[in-house]
């Protein structure tokens, strides 16, 4: 599966946002992340990085 586990990094710490993330896009200056379920959560991040191997997606607030 191609699912990512969204986390915010806070400072060298970090605090899963959710998991089995399927779509990540930019609205309104924010993140929308979208599950396999359709839940959605819109964050004031942007990405750090992205560790395909791992199924992380690593995010900084902005």
């Amino acid at each position: 599966m191609c699912e990512a586990a969204v986390f915010l990094d806070r400072e060298g710490e970090l605090e899963k946002v959710m998991d089995d993330v399927v779509e990540l896009k930019p609205e309104e200056g924010k993140l929308l992340l979208v599950d396999v379920f359709g839940e959605q959560k819109l964050v004031s991040a942007r990405i750090s990085r992205v560790e395909l191997m791992d199924h992380r997606v690593i995010l900084r607030e902005t």
